[in-house]
């Protein structure tokens, strides 16, 4: 029976084999940085010498940048875009409907459309 394979798993991602070498690598020293994380935070005496915390210089930048987000932030007219339609406009939106409703009710209630008792807002 011939072992004639219809996929080949090296041709799938269209990675040369010395691209996933590296990737294989990479993700080997990722887990070793893992491990040595987790071994430094589950250590029962960190706190006696260093102080109380784990200090790393990547979690440490990663904190100051987030804190200084707003300070870096440069508006561009995509930004101002995204906030207008997330902000303003369902405001407006939601105001514009609800005037709208108010007025079309208020108008059938004045023309006698609706008698007193079936009104919504009274009983």
């Amino acid at each position: 029976m011939p072992h004639n394979k219809l996929w080949d798993p090296w041709k799938m991602f269209d990675v040369k084999p010395e691209e996933l070498r590296a990737i294989k690598e990479r993700a080997k020293m990722r887990q070793a940085l893992k491990a040595e994380w987790n071994k430094k935070l589950t250590n029962p005496w960190k706190g006696t010498h260093s102080g109380g915390y784990l200090f790393d210089p990547a979690v440490q930048r990663f904190m100051a940048m987030k804190a200084t987000q707003a300070e870096r932030f440069k508006g561009t007219l995509k930004s101002a875009a995204i906030a207008f339609s997330m902000l303003v406009l369902p405001v407006w939106f939601l105001t514009h409907q609800a005037i709208k409703k108010r007025d079309y009710d208020e108008k059938r209630y004045r023309n006698g459309e609706v008698m007193y008792k079936d009104r919504e807002k009274f009983f």
